[in-house]
């Protein structure tokens, strides 16, 4: 009887843990969340000055998302969102280049107290930004590297696409002797690179 017993007992542990582990494996794991966070997006810019193509380095300090969302990647987090950015977050860490930009080539345009736009993409690493300035909606082409919670976007506009040639002429005649090279001649490209860094959350 003892015998019986013990195997009894022993045989009920077994069935036991059997469940248990059975009960485990029916538990599934949610997929991570990928999320934007608005305090992590870095906005960059550059110009350009003289026929030496001197780069004239900013940033955006202030940038909105309106339609946030969370995702099982970070490619369908971003894809699709929506942003403001307000002018005057503008930021070369120059104060006189700073006031310029803002009042004699943003301050010139129509309706640019923000620039606004949505970001798209797509699955092979590029897409395009349709942004609105100036009154105009028009595309920035972009590549962009996801890389585990991080995504860099780069792209690169002609501000004659968005009408913006009386607003870069002022800006060219107020910087004129500013944006001389060696050569003499002064030049304001039409030409700027634009950047963002997103680092996502993830939950």
């Amino acid at each position: 009887m003892k015998l019986l017993k013990r195997i009894s007992i022993f045989s009920f542990a077994i069935l036991l843990n059997f469940a248990i582990v059975s009960c485990k494996k029916e538990v599934k794991k949610e997929p991570a969340q990928f999320s934007i966070e608005q305090k992590t997006i870095t906005v960059k810019w550059t110009g350009y000055k003289t026929t030496d193509k001197i780069a004239v380095n900013g940033q955006f300090k202030e940038i909105s998302i309106s339609n946030s969302k969370s995702s099982a990647t970070a490619f369908e987090a971003l894809n699709g969102a929506k942003f403001s950015i307000p002018v005057s977050s503008l930021f070369s860490d120059n104060d006189e280049r700073d006031g310029k930009l803002k009042q004699l080539f943003f301050g010139i345009m129509e309706a640019t107290l923000s620039l606004t736009g949505t970001l798209n993409l797509n699955d092979d690493g590029t897409g395009d930004i349709d942004l609105l300035m100036n009154g105009v909606q028009q595309k920035i082409p972009v590549t962009y590297i996801a890389s585990g919670q991080l995504v860099e976007i780069n792209g690169t506009m002609n501000l004659d696409d968005w009408n913006a040639q009386p607003a870069l002429a002022s800006l060219a005649k107020a910087c004129f002797e500013l944006h001389k090279g060696p050569d003499g001649e002064s030049k304001t490209w039409n030409e700027v690179t634009v950047g963002a860094a997103v680092y996502l959350s993830k939950k």
